[in-house]
Parts: structure tokens; sequence; C-alpha cells
């Protein structure tokens, strides 16, 4: 049997493996609704120094009228899901000077989404600013 709680979860749980979640019961969308709000408390901080004495940031940006899963790619590599409107950030850190490209890699059953501010260069900061937008065909 098909469940909307199990699926949420495992996409997410996917782009947030240190999130917690408690049980509230419903069909799933309070599922989704908290570990989407959990991971973005986590993704806040900026700048992670990593073992190469490098410091690595976030990516991420605004998704506007998503109504499916869409899958968002970081230089035709990392591909990442995503199935709720607002926020959203890319489970993994980047390196400082590094170049980014986000496309979308599979668009929702009956949308056509796009990517604005998706490619750059990495500078001290997280990314925070790029935009997807979804409409129905």
């Amino acid at each position: 049997m098909f469940s909307w709680k199990k699926l949420n979860v495992f996409i997410l749980v996917y782009i947030c493996a240190n999130c917690t979640l408690k049980d509230k019961g419903g069909d799933g969308r309070e599922y989704v609704q908290a570990l989407v709000s959990e991971m973005a408390m986590s993704t806040r901080s900026s700048s992670r120094a990593g073992g190469d004495g490098v410091n690595y940031y976030r990516l991420g940006g605004n998704i506007a009228g998503l109504s499916g899963i869409i899958y968002l790619q970081n230089n035709a590599a990392e591909q990442a899901p995503f199935n709720i409107s607002g926020r959203f950030t890319f489970p993994q850190s980047y390196p400082d000077g590094g170049n980014y490209a986000i496309s979308v890699s599979v668009h929702p059953s009956g949308q056509e989404c796009s990517v604005s501010n998706g490619f750059g260069r990495i500078v001290s900061k997280d990314i925070s600013d790029v935009i997807v937008n979804c409409v129905t065909k």
C-alpha cells in the first residue's frame, strides 16, 4: 500500500541525514514540514572548515509553485529531490572558490520549472539566492 508518510520521509531523509522527527500523526505532510523546518535550522550556519584547510559553504535558495517532486542537480553531478515549495539547501557543502551550476534534472509531473541565479562562484559565503519557479503545463 502506498504511503505518503513513508515516501516523504524517505525523500527528505536523503536530504537531511541528521534531522530528528516527532510523530504528530496525520497523512505525512506534518512529517515533511517538520523535517524541512529541521533541515533549514541545521543548515543555517555558514562556513565549515574542511580537513584540507578550505572553508565549505551551503548552496540553496527558494522553490515556488511546486506541486510534486523535483530533482535539482549541481554541476551535473549531485542530484537531490525536493517536494515542497519554500527554502531549499543541497545536502552537501561546497568549497570556497568553487563554481556551481544548478539545473532541473527531473521536472515534477505536469509541471515545467525554471532556475534563476543558478550559476556562479562561491566566494566566502553561502549561496541562498537561487530561485526555482514551477508552473503547471
